[in-house]
């Protein structure tokens, strides 16, 4: 016999609230607490994106030693308007990346962070991928799948 659509079984509990990471104080956990624990304890990670930045993605995985971790594959947003991509025909991330740490008053050739994040992207640890009009939040480690509204930024993951 089918159950009817309305029917629920209650005998089924919910995990605990620390599981459902919210962005609000009220709520105890937060997003950035419980994919950051799923980071250290994954060997694989997928992070879908709109938004990042250089330096969140430098902070994470630059920083920070995650011994397990083996695999980072990231998917960001990539939605421009049509005159700002006129402009990027002849643009060179390498030399941009390098005049901003120039302007910074860092050589790039001195911050380790920088350099370890390039030499995980040399090795295929870290893996990007961009997908145009993108605007999804998903993290999935080896223990959690997170969604949400979430980017994968310093103001996104408070």
């Amino acid at each position: 016999m089918s159950k009817d659509l309305f029917e629920h079984d209650y005998s089924r509990l919910w995990p605990e609230q620390s599981k459902f990471p919210l962005n609000e104080e009220t709520q105890g956990s937060h997003v950035k607490e419980v994919l950051y624990n799923d980071i250290q304890n994954s060997e694989n990670l997928l992070i879908v994106t709109g938004f990042t930045s250089l330096s969140n993605l430098v902070e994470t995985f630059g920083t920070r030693d995650y011994p397990k971790l083996k695999n980072v594959r990231i998917v960001i947003g990539f939605d421009i308007d049509e005159r700002v991509s006129k402009k990027l025909i002849n643009y060179s991330l390498q030399s941009e990346i390098k005049e901003y740490w120039l302007r910074q008053g860092v050589s790039i050739k001195l911050c380790g962070p920088i350099i370890n994040v390039i030499e995980k992207i040399n090795r295929g640890e870290i893996v990007f991928k961009t997908k145009k009009r993108l605007h999804a939040k998903i993290y999935i480690g080896d223990e959690y799948a997170i969604l949400g509204s979430s980017n994968f930024s310093k103001s996104g993951l408070i």
